[in-house]
């Protein structure tokens, strides 16, 4: 019995055009500048809420718990964007 191979894959890997890759590089390069201003942005607002809700003795709009985690996590996504940036440069 004899096999016939219909398809095989490429034995050499398929480059894209750069029409290509120059959008997709330049959105995901907007992308990551606009993940680490964000990033950036919720640092300064949540330790300011943090802040005031020390400060005020009155009602907590957010849990401090709450903040902490956010900022934490901000802090990651930013240094993570930070990262890729560098790499795709």
């Amino acid at each position: 019995m004899n096999t016939v191979v219909l398809a095989q894959p490429p034995t050499s890997p398929v480059e894209w055009p750069d029409e290509v890759w120059q959008p997709i590089m330049t959105g995901l390069s907007w992308l990551l500048w606009f993940a680490i201003v964000t990033c950036i942005a919720a640092l300064f607002v949540c330790g300011a809420v943090f802040v005031n809700q020390r400060k005020s003795t009155g009602t907590q709009m957010v849990e401090d718990a709450t903040l902490a985690r956010i900022l934490i996590c901000a802090a990651i996504i930013g240094s993570a964007s930070g990262i890729a940036q560098a790499v795709l440069a």
